[in-house]
């Protein structure tokens, strides 16, 4: 079997879980989990099957961002910390490390890097 990458996108009055649970239902059996991207909403984790999510920053982010005239030493905080986990990967990057390599490096940068943002996020 070849090796394919497919993002699939649906829209309409259901939630990802629903969307992702019937398409699941039609895969074939001993595959690993997929990666499913989307928000920490609940109702987007598919019952019935398993998925590694990849939950988005993003969304967490523009709520954020909504509030940060009230609370702006907090809210810089957290839109500044995913930079400094950016920056460790960039490195590992530049450094032509594989993923699994990747992963290491920031493990040990989390240890490190005192940084709570670091800590938490590598």
């Amino acid at each position: 079997m070849s090796a394919w990458t497919i993002a699939l996108f649906f829209t309409g009055w259901k939630h990802a879980g629903e969307n992702i649970a019937e398409v699941l239902k039609q895969r074939a059996s001993g595959l690993p989990a997929p990666i499913q991207m989307c928000d920490a909403l609940s109702r987007n984790a598919p019952k019935g099957a398993e998925t590694l999510r990849a939950n988005c920053l993003a969304h967490g982010r523009r709520q954020v961002v909504e509030v940060a005239d009230n609370f702006p030493e907090e809210c810089r905080y957290v839109l500044e910390t995913p930079g400094a986990v950016d920056h460790y990967d960039a490195l590992a990057r530049e450094q032509g490390l594989s993923l699994d390599e990747r992963l290491l490096f920031h493990q040990e940068q989390r240890t490190v890097d005192e940084r709570p943002s670091v800590r938490l996020l590598a």
